[in-house]
């Protein structure tokens, strides 16, 4: 089977490490040039190198994707880089233990920052992308949610919302485009042995991972790869027909 992404342009940000290392990696097995937009200038730098460095053709730019002035830098530097924009990975976010607050707990600065990343940058990201991918008729954004879009879950006030929010974003702007040629997917994944989630269990009571573990139908959490191959999937012409959708990657945990 030829690469599934070949000679296509594609933006992960976050894609320096966890679930956004991993999608970068794999793109650029399938064949892409990957723009690695991360806010952790090293990350994103150590990410690209490992890509050139096995024969692949990546860069890495500093990106907050809750700024503007970042975003329209990243587009601007993958245009410079590709000549078009074939795909965004809309990965970055904030989340773990810094945000699990209830309610009443929850510092509004914390609200705001999350919110700014975790549903803004999205956005913003979108919002600079689309225009290149109209004047090709052409293009695939795969957002990434949460399985807290969709359920509910203790001290995920903060979270969640920004969560949910991207979910709906993601089928809004999946209408909008829908005659464009352009496709806009959400996967939802549930735990990972991401660096975010490996902190938040080293800081958690051993019995708590245990019971949560527990409550996992495979009893065991997600490698990050194992959801990249989701998201390389919906970015890719064999998703030619899927749009507008939230995919669980959750090993059964939203089925319960």
């Amino acid at each position: 089977m030829p690469n599934r992404l070949d000679d296509k342009v594609c933006i992960v940000t976050g894609g320096g490490a966890g679930l956004g290392q991993a999608t970068s990696l794999l793109f650029s097995e399938e064949g892409a040039r990957v723009v690695i937009a991360d806010v952790d200038a090293a990350n994103g730098a150590a990410i690209a190198r490992q890509i050139t460095d096995a024969g692949g053709k990546a860069i890495a730019i500093e990106t907050d994707v809750a700024n503007n002035d970042h975003v329209v830098a990243m587009v601007d530097a993958a245009m410079d880089f590709g000549g078009k924009i074939d795909v965004l990975v809309n990965n970055a976010a904030v989340g773990g233990d810094p945000y699990n607050y209830t309610v009443v707990d929850g510092p509004i600065e914390k609200w705001r920052r999350c919110t700014d990343v975790n549903l803004l940058g999205p956005f913003l990201c979108m919002k600079h992308v689309v225009p290149h991918m109209l004047k090709r008729e052409k293009g695939s954004i795969v957002n990434v949610g949460s399985i807290s879009s969709v359920v509910g879950l203790m001290m995920q006030s903060i979270y969640a919302p920004a969560k949910a929010g991207i979910l709906q974003l993601t089928r809004t702007a999946a209408i909008d485009y829908a005659r464009n040629g352009i496709r806009v997917n959400c996967v939802l994944p549930g735990g990972m042995h991401t660096p975010m989630f490996e902190d938040e269990v080293a800081k958690a009571p051993r019995e708590l991972v245990e019971k949560e573990r527990e409550l996992q139908p495979m009893g065991r959490f997600a490698d990050p790869r194992e959801v990249a191959y989701v998201i390389l999937f919906l970015a890719g012409d064999e998703a030619s027909y899927v749009n507008g959708a939230g995919w669980s990657v959750d090993g059964g945990y939203t089925a319960q």
